[in-house]
């Protein structure tokens, strides 16, 4: 079972969350990425499963991606067998998830995924049939049937939800009661097959011609009916499906909660005064009171971090803030706009209307919204990019402004890498395992067997080591102000513009640890960050 994120660290919950597991027909996902990306922002759903992607698999899917969702997807391999095809789902980070690969094949538009909620395993099969014929339709539906056997004889326990776009009508089973074909009959065939309970009562595509009639077309078919509560929204983008949302009682694991992040504000520090503390501080009572280096260390690096709390102004920031700069007050009342006048429709059309048929046509008009959404984007990429061709190429500026939107743009932190046979090392596992292949090569020594040789005593004495206040004061103010803080916080510019205060206890330090032959824990700390080049990069302290 894989766990995405699994260094972080999450407190079980028995009953409180909901599952939001949400399902739309999108109509092409390149053309409608922004709708999907502003939905997961705003509704922040577990799994949002989206059909007929209609888009090639590429080379490289870290555009599509989002900030706190990981995707896995069934895109589309050869376009001259289902060319409109295509199915994927967005997993939020804190969903344990196993993608079920060998369930799949292919021949068809089927992504299988096991969620596991801490409670109980749940299969989900997401499907998207075309405007095929009969025999191709029996055989999608008779594949379905095996493969979910399959799935659940190796998990026996696991309730099995099946869902998608089926485009099937059936006069006693799919609204609007209207008429029966074979995908009809298959479907419901496979659902009394499996002990299926299909929960979707009402039309979830709006068609964009006059001449066509509302239709049930996207199922929710479950095991287990009693736990969910399905509800059809507005469709996203400028898709002709509406949005499925269903809510069960079950609850993944919670993540904790996590702190905010504490911006300094280094050109408005009181650095005179800042100095004024230290110099007058009581080190030697209040830091040195014990003989050991490592509490010696913690009560400095304490002391150090109260001076910058009372004299540099700051500011906490919330880590999970908003991901999309570029939806502003237009692309918000697009969207109400929208949604206003699905709402219309749809009480209409519940109320029998004559006004419906206008009412739709109003609605389909305002789906055209994404084109705000996309040109808000587009804009704000523009803007951004004016602004990194204006800085020098590799100044700081330049390197400050792309981290600062490097999430906004979903790319992944590193550039896909190229292996020794020429071919290009895309996803994160694969990365990874061509950085450990080349660090355990180049960490290898070849003693063919060898034994280490015997040293030989030294004659000679080693002088004693001697440690000057002057030349720690001397390494403090030639420190490099743009490195970024080890793991106690401590900024270098801090230890730079204070050095003549904060010389004195450090030597004091550094002596106590020479002396007892022992390293404070806190300099055994370092943040480690693979490179790019095969290189390792350490940013410590101490």
């Amino acid at each position: 079972m894989k766990a995405h994120n699994s260094k972080k660290r999450y407190t079980q919950r028995l009953d409180v969350l909901p599952l939001k597991v949400h399902l739309s027909n999108i109509r092409g996902l390149h053309s409608n990425l922004e709708s999907v990306h502003q939905h997961l922002e705003t509704e922040k759903p577990q799994l949002l499963f989206l059909t007929e992607t209609q888009i090639k698999c590429p080379a490289d899917t870290a555009y599509l991606s989002y900030p706190g969702y990981s995707l896995e997807h069934r895109f589309i391999v050869r376009s001259f067998i289902i060319p409109r095809a295509g199915v994927c789902v967005y997993v939020r980070d804190d969903i344990c998830i196993k993608r079920l690969k060998h369930l799949e094949t292919s021949s068809y538009s089927i992504l299988w995924v096991l969620v596991d909620t801490g409670q109980e395993k749940i299969l989900y099969a997401c499907v998207y049939r075309s405007h095929s014929g009969d025999v191709e339709t029996t055989q999608l539906c008779d594949h379905l049937t095996l493969t979910a056997d399959k799935a659940r004889e190796r998990y026996p326990s696991a309730q099995l939800v099946i869902l998608g776009d089926f485009n099937a009508h059936h006069q006693e089973w799919l609204y609007p009661y209207q008429v029966t074909d074979h995908a009809g009959r298959e479907v419901r065939k496979l659902a009394l097959t499996l002990d299926l309970t299909q929960l979707v009562n009402c039309a979830t595509r709006v068609p964009d011609v006059d001449s066509h009639t509302t239709n049930c077309l996207d199922l929710f078919l479950t095991t287990d009916p009693d736990s969910y509560s399905i509800t059809v929204s507005a469709p996203l983008g400028t898709s002709d499906h509406c949005l499925v949302k269903s809510i069960s009682v079950c609850s993944p694991p919670e993540e904790a909660p996590c702190g905010p992040r504490r911006v300094w504000r280094y050109k408005a520090a009181d650095w005179d005064e800042m100095r004024h503390f230290f110099s007058s501080y009581p080190w030697r009572e209040v830091c040195f009171s014990s003989d050991d280096p490592s509490s010696c260390a913690e009560a400095i690096t304490a002391v150090i971090r109260q001076g910058m709390e009372y004299f540099i102004p700051y500011s906490d920031v919330a880590t999970n803030g908003k991901a999309c700069p570029w939806f502003d007050a237009e692309c918000y009342r697009a969207e109400a706009k929208k949604r206003s006048a699905y709402t219309a429709w749809a009480e209409a059309r519940a109320r029998k209307s004559p006004n419906s048929r206008n009412l739709k046509k109003a609605f389909n008009q305002t789906a055209k919204a994404c084109r705000t959404l996309r040109r808000a984007r587009f804009n704000h990429i523009s803007r951004i990019g004016a602004k990194l061709a204006s800085y020098p190429s590799g100044s700081k500026a330049f390197w400050s402004l792309a981290k600062a939107v490097e999430s906004n743009f979903c790319r992944p932190s590193l550039p896909p890498l190229l292996r020794t046979d020429g071919s290009l090392a895309h996803s994160a596992k694969e990365k990874a395992d061509l950085f450990a292949s080349l660090f355990a090569e180049n960490s290898r020594l070849d003693v063919a067997g060898k034994a280490p040789p015997i040293s030989t005593r030294a004659d000679c004495i080693m002088a004693e080591v001697r440690i000057r206040q002057k030349e720690i004061l001397k390494i403090l103010q030639t420190l490099d102000v743009n490195k970024a803080s080890g793991p106690d916080g401590i900024p270098a510019i801090v230890l730079r513009t204070c050095a003549p205060e904060l010389s004195s206890p450090l030597t004091r330090l550094y002596h106590l640890s020479l002396k007892t032959g022992k390293v404070p824990k806190s300099w055994k700390l370092a943040n480690v960050q693979p490179h790019s080049d095969g290189q390792i990069l350490f940013e410590c302290k101490g």
